[in-house]
């Protein structure tokens, strides 16, 4: 008479049973990590920006001259495209774009006609077009003479150089940036100016991130009477008051005209939860602005604002979450099993 080891063939049935179990946790954990993997490769942060057709410098000029004096000055232009263009040399009045520190708008002929600030009458250059080749540097040469019953006050023009091809700016209308399209000059007649400013706002574009990537906006309003370059540092701390990040504020030093207001875009893109020395990056994260304006003392009337977001890596905490419940109903399941196995009678 043989002898059936019992022992075993509970084991071999009860394994059989609970494979299933097994390989659909597999499946899930695999399937889980390759959709991950998945967003993290098709979902890139991708930035365009059209190439520059000229560079110049400088890229913008400040004066500080009085009634009657003459300054002569230079502007050096170069050719970035690989075609030779003949460009127009254009001298403006301008104003700031609503909104947008840093950049210039041609003044129509209305506009210019009844602006009290701009000092496109005082200059003279010594061309009216120039050729530019690729790889080669061009001189304008210009000079301003300040009338001698100018008022006291922050005058402005631009030198801008447009394409004869069709592809620059229409005057009056072209909206030109102070880095590739010509070179605003700022002229300070009289002393002690007014540096005055309010920090409107300090946001951020959500409340909630999966991610550490978070574009700060601040508005400030120039409330002087002469322009402003505000500039500073975004200090963020997590849940335990650690700092995890110190962020440049206008870093590029764009500056906001007299009589209006100026939105700036700071980024943190840190797309990690644990920095360098080892802070956590998770949960709530506050964020405190700190900015100085003023030329004289600086450090008299810093512009400060505080703003806070969350950081909730919610896909990563569902998917765990779900690994967990289904290992415990694996488990919960093959030990009911176990113990509903009635071994057969000897």
């Amino acid at each position: 008479m043989s002898v059936v080891d019992i022992t075993s063939l509970d084991m071999k049935k009860l394994n059989k049973d609970a494979a299933p179990y097994f390989k659909n946790i597999i499946y899930f954990v695999v399937s889980v990590f390759f959709s991950l993997f998945s967003f993290c490769l098709f979902n890139p942060f991708n930035a365009y920006a059209a190439p520059l057709s000229i560079g110049v410098a400088p890229t913008s000029e400040i004066l500080n001259l009085q009634t009657g004096d003459k300054h002569h000055g230079e502007i050096v232009i170069w050719n970035l495209s690989d075609t030779t263009t003949t460009y127009n040399v254009v001298i403006s009045g301008f104003r700031q774009i609503e909104n947008q520190p840093g950049t210039a708008i041609f003044l129509s002929e209305e506009e210019e006609s009844k602006n009290l600030y701009s000092a496109a009458s005082w200059v003279t250059v010594d061309k009216t077009e120039i050729e530019l080749v690729p790889s080669k540097n061009e001189k304008i040469y210009y000079d301003i003479v300040v009338p001698k019953d100018a008022t006291k006050g922050e005058y402005n023009l631009i030198i801008a150089f447009l394409s004869q091809s069709g592809d620059g700016s229409s005057l009056g209308t072209g909206t030109l940036t102070t880095l590739n399209s010509g070179t605003p000059i700022l002229i300070k007649i009289g002393d002690d100016f007014v540096e005055n400013a309010e920090l409107l706002s300090f946001t951020t574009d959500r409340d909630f991130y999966e991610f550490p990537n978070v574009i700060f906006t601040t508005r400030i309003k120039n409330l002087g009477d002469t322009h402003i370059s505000p500039i500073g540092e975004i200090v963020l701390t997590n849940i335990f008051d650690k700092e995890v990040a110190r962020i440049p504020f206008n870093e590029n030093t764009q500056s906001i005209m007299r009589e209006n207001t100026g939105n700036y875009e700071s980024t943190w893109d840190f797309g990690k939860f644990l920095t360098n020395d080892k802070q956590l990056v998770l949960g709530p994260i506050d964020a405190k602005l700190v900015a100085t304006y003023r030329t004289f003392q600086p450090g008299f009337a810093p512009l400060a604002a505080e703003t806070s977001f969350w950081v909730i890596p919610w896909r990563y905490i569902i998917a765990a979450l779900l690994i967990v419940t289904l290992l415990v109903i694996i488990v919960k399941t093959a030990k009911k099993k176990k113990a509903e196995y009635k071994p057969l009678p000897k």
